[in-house]
């Protein structure tokens, strides 16, 4: 219900930026907003009543919660490490295959990069853009559904406060992975460590837990500079390699280009009558 409710949201953002032209960021903001009151509106009769978070799902209905299958014992019987973890690396495997693996995948990468050259080409860069947006709404459902079913935290019931960050966290990974599937799970692993430490900074040290904040923001900027930096390196390749090509070639390289494509036995007529040639021109000069 989660993927099926996230793959609407995207194909709503997507129809919006394929027939109306309103950026995905903005439209998905908005939606987010509109999912956050819809769930805060369903939720109403399993909360608290003096607490802003909902019951506990572990306590109130253990049977909804993903299993385990022996992964809690690989850590001290932690019971929210559950088969999420690899239904998660599984998820992100299948989107790098259909991304290098298959037309549609291909197709989804040229929309991507240039719209307009992709359907030049003639592929249907409207149909695509819509069915983009439906799987990233359907993966980020799916992800959402692993998380809050593993039993790891209650969800935070607020109206007017802000939404999770868990979502916008997936901004800085997709930067630090360079928008690869498999580089996603590294980096995912390695920005949730950040968050969890910084937790820990306020519990066990003088520091502040908004320190990794900076950390993960630094990260953004970096990220995004080294794709200025790769542009502009490309950039200047692609100009040496017009200037190359429009240089001047001298006569006489451009007949020793030609005459290197002949075979061994047709090199010596063709020399022979540019030498004769040469001498020529040199005779009617003098």
């Amino acid at each position: 219900c989660r993927s099926a409710a996230g793959a609407f949201l995207g194909a709503i953002s997507g129809a919006l930026r394929t027939y109306c032209n309103v950026n995905v960021v903005i439209s998905g903001i908005m939606l987010n907003w509109i999912a956050l009151y819809l769930t805060n509106l369903i939720l109403t009769t399993v909360k608290h009543p003096n607490s802003p978070y909902t019951k506990s799902l572990t306590a109130a209905n253990p049977s909804a919660l993903i299993p385990s299958l022996g992964l809690s014992k690989l850590f001290a019987g932690e019971k929210t490490v559950t088969i999420a973890i690899p239904l998660a690396i599984l998820m992100a495997v299948l989107v790098w295959v259909i991304l290098n693996k298959t037309k549609f995948g291909y197709e989804l990468k040229a929309c991507g990069a240039n719209r307009h050259a992709a359907r030049y080409a003639g592929i249907r860069d409207k149909r695509n853009i819509v069915l983009s947006m439906a799987i990233a709404g359907a993966l980020a459902g799916a992800g959402a559904a692993l998380y809050w079913l593993s039993g790891n935290t209650e969800f935070y019931w607020s109206t007017y406060q802000s939404l999770p960050a868990v979502g916008f966290n997936g901004i800085p990974v997709a930067l630090l992975a360079l928008n690869n599937p498999i580089a996603v799970i590294f980096a995912g692993i390695f920005m949730a460590m950040l968050k969890i430490v910084g937790q820990q900074l306020t519990n066990l040290t003088a520091y502040n837990e908004y320190i990794t904040d900076v950390i993960i923001a630094v990260i953004v900027y970096l990220s995004a500079f080294s794709l200025v930096i790769r542009m502009m390196l490309s950039g200047r390749k692609k100009k040496k390699i017009a200037v190359a090509d429009t240089a001047p070639i001298p006569q006489g390289a451009a007949v020793e280009d030609q005459t290197s494509l002949l075979p061994e036995e047709e090199k010596a007529p063709v020399e022979a009558a540019v030498t004769d040639s040469d001498n020529a021109e040199g005779g009617d000069q003098a």
